[in-house]
């Protein structure tokens, strides 16, 4: 497997965002709701991207795959925290909404992703030629070009 820039990988950009949404929620938290709640959503939330980078690092795609698996475990673990932190009206609905939709988004974007390492029949991301064999889509339709505010 080539080696890839995470930095131009849009499943892991979005995953930074949500860490740093998660940061910006909670800093302003009084010590209880930071040390009970806090601390747990922002560990699930900064592992998405952790294990994204962890997977990237990997030279088989069985191993991208494994660690892209454990970020959907982080996300879900993520979701959780931010229910339970809505639930105790320690985030505003309309933050809470707009985190919902970023995580929503971010599990499709890492679907997606997974599935261009993973061919099977129902798999979205190729198109089988008429000879049989399998054409995945090009990994570039997951990166975003490079910005300067990533590699300064």
């Amino acid at each position: 497997m080539g080696t890839v820039d995470l930095h131009e990988l849009k499943v892991y950009q979005l995953a930074m965002r949500v860490g740093e949404d998660v940061w910006s929620v909670t800093a302003g938290w009084d010590l209880f709701s930071k040390q009970t709640v806090g601390l747990q959503w922002m560990r699930a939330a900064d592992s998405i991207a952790a294990y994204i980078s962890e997977g990237a690092g990997r030279s088989s795609a069985q191993e991208i795959v494994q660690f892209c698996h454990y970020a959907l475990g982080a996300l879900r673990q993520t979701q959780t925290w931010l229910e339970k932190a809505a639930a105790r009206r320690l985030v505003i609905d309309s933050v809470a909404r707009e985190l919902l939709l970023k995580l929503e988004t971010l599990r499709r974007q890492l679907d997606n992703y997974i599935a261009t390492f993973e061919p099977t029949p129902s798999n979205s991301a190729r198109d089988t030629s008429q000879d049989g064999s399998i054409h995945l889509l090009p990994l570039e339709e997951f990166f975003h070009p490079r910005t300067s505010a990533w590699h300064n």
